[in-house]
């Protein structure tokens, strides 16, 4: 098979160039060099594209409860004053000075990252740092305001923010408290706030700048994966879009697209996918060969349909994967027995492609019984791929106007509350409805939040300290349903009449998950708590 190149090898070299007013090198004359039909894309063309990109900014924390400072550098203030101003409403009368000085409000700094080929619809986790230049003691609580990220290679301090530097994303929303133990710093981060405003680039740069070839490479991608897909910009360099059904397939579109031959002629094809075949049958790079038949399409699926029965699970799983997401529906039997034994390595994957690629009514029963399984991974997978289909065992709450949401999913197996810590916060709740004991009581740390009730009580009573006043929020009442509670806990308390949301606490996420897995370790809610893993930002960011 020719040579490829990895969709991972990611580069700076046209990014680099593009700063300095440069362009790529191009031929000016039309090469007469003869095209082989049967050359792949990867071996005359490379990748370009963006590597993750860390971001930085300078914003304001707001709703501390006297936690903030009233300091923040001079350099800073014009600019930040500037930036309210042009926030505010029409016909405001808020006073951008009077919200910096404020002791309930934090100048902060924002560091994130953008991920290789992120979109606009792609979050991503910041990291919020109080500048040492001031007193604020903690951002618990606290809601970050939209703030302008610019790339942080072209800020050489954090006071040249809005200068000089082109803006990569936005940030907003409420922050998370981040701490591993009692006697580690905290950290606070807003979970899924920063959102890149422009897609990143990819460019196939020809090896040798040549019009005959650049004509073919885009002709052969818009066959494959539709009109627009690849545009030329000249002889040397070719823009790719993702298609919708790659969105979430990314890499794999991009290792497709290398594998492809530059000659549509059928006989061509017929003799790539024999090879290709056989590559899977012998295991010889089983995962490209798949990639590159997936790449021919449809004119693959004969070949690949023997597969099917084979002895050995790597070709079925393999074949099976690769037809179904081709667009034929005869694997599912296979890929139904794959992700439904314990033994074999191939369940996620397995999951995964029936939740992208089958037809909603077809992939619903394989993954409905998998949320039964005593596998969490399976379980998650299965459930993340039931929530984009929008299946009826998921019922979802949105929390605080949209800070959060709980999910409840109905399904044997263990009970089990699983709780996301990154990009996306939400708790799921397996085995719903999930109810807690009517004997309990439960304190959070510092006994802020109260949750109690006795033997005889039909509900819930939920109090909480009142951040900076000396009196006592509530008690709110919840049934035993732990999807309420934890709304009850999340919501806000100035909840419009119009909505169908109960007025709350307005308890941070963090807390809440703080006190759901109390609840469990003491017996308060018979099912087991686990948390998912963070983001690791920090070795980006330092690096």
């Amino acid at each position: 098979m020719k040579r490829t190149v990895s969709p991972l090898s990611i580069f700076f070299l046209v990014l680099a160039l593009s700063f300095c007013g440069c362009s790529l090198p191009q031929d000016p004359l039309e090469s007469n060099k003869p095209l082989n039909p049967e050359d792949t894309i990867g071996s005359v063309a490379k990748y370009y594209a963006t590597d993750p990109i860390p971001v930085r900014g300078i914003g304001i924390v707001a709703c501390l409860s006297g936690t903030g400072s009233s300091e923040c550098p001079p350099e800073i203030r014009a600019e930040l004053e500037k930036y309210i101003w042009q926030e505010i409403p029409e016909g405001g009368s808020v006073s951008p000075r009077r919200v910096i000085e404020s002791q309930d409000t934090a100048v902060v700094e924002i560091t994130g990252v953008i991920s290789a080929l992120s979109t606009p619809i792609d979050p991503f986790d910041v990291v919020l740092r109080p500048l040492s230049s001031t007193q604020t003691t903690s951002l618990d609580g606290g809601c970050l305001y939209t703030t302008e990220l610019k790339e942080m290679s072209r800020l050489s301090s954090v006071e040249q923010f809005a200068r000089f530097s082109k803006t990569l994303a936005v940030a907003e929303g409420p922050v998370y408290t981040v701490q591993t133990d009692a006697s580690s710093p905290r950290q606070w981060r807003v979970l899924g706030g920063g959102r890149a405003i422009q897609n990143s680039f990819v460019r196939l740069i020809l090896d040798t700048p040549d019009f005959t070839t650049a004509n073919a490479i885009r002709n052969r991608i818009n066959e494959r994966f539709g009109p627009k897909t690849a545009i030329s910009v000249s002889t040397a360099e070719i823009t790719l879009s993702f298609p919708v059904k790659y969105l979430e397939q990314r890499e794999r579109f991009l290792a497709m697209v290398e594998t492809l031959i530059l000659g549509g002629n059928p006989e061509i094809l017929s003799n790539y996918a024999h090879q290709l075949v056989k590559q899977i049958l012998s295991n010889t790079d089983s995962e490209q060969a798949e990639i590159a038949l997936e790449g021919i399409g449809k004119p693959a699926l004969d070949p690949l349909a023997p597969l099917l029965a084979h002895f050995d699970p790597a070709v079925r799983f393999h074949a099976g994967r690769c037809m179904l997401n081709i667009g034929d529906s005869r694997p599912l039997a296979v890929l139904r027995r794959i992700v439904q034994d314990k033994n074999s390595p191939y369940r996620l994957d397995a999951i995964r492609a029936v939740g992208l690629s089958a037809k909603r009514r077809e992939a619903m029963p394989i993954l409905e019984a998998a949320l039964n399984d005593s596998d969490i991974q399976i379980r998650l997978k299965s459930y993340e791929m039931l929530a984009r289909l929008n299946s009826h065992v998921i019922s979802g709450r949105s929390v605080s106007n949209g800070a959060f949401s709980v999910d409840s999913v109905m399904c044997s197996g263990p009970k089990t509350i699983y709780v996301y810590r990154q990009e996306t916060p939400r708790i799921v709740l397996f085995g719903s409805p999930l109810r807690c004991e009517k004997n309990i009581f439960i304190q959070s740390e510092k006994s802020s939040v109260t949750i109690n009730s006795l033997p005889g009580d039909k509900r819930i009573s939920i109090s909480r300290k009142h951040p900076n006043r000396p009196r006592v929020i509530g008690p709110l009442l919840s049934n035993n349903d732990l999807s309420i509670l934890i709304q009850t806990l999340g919501e806000r308390p100035d909840t419009k009449s119009d909505t169908a949301a109960r007025p709350g606490l307005a308890v941070p996420y963090s807390e809440i998950l703080d006190i759901i897995k109390t609840m469990c370790e003491q017996g308060a809610i018979s099912a087991q708590f686990i948390a998912g893993p963070q983001a690791e930002l920090e070795p980006v960011l330092q690096k």
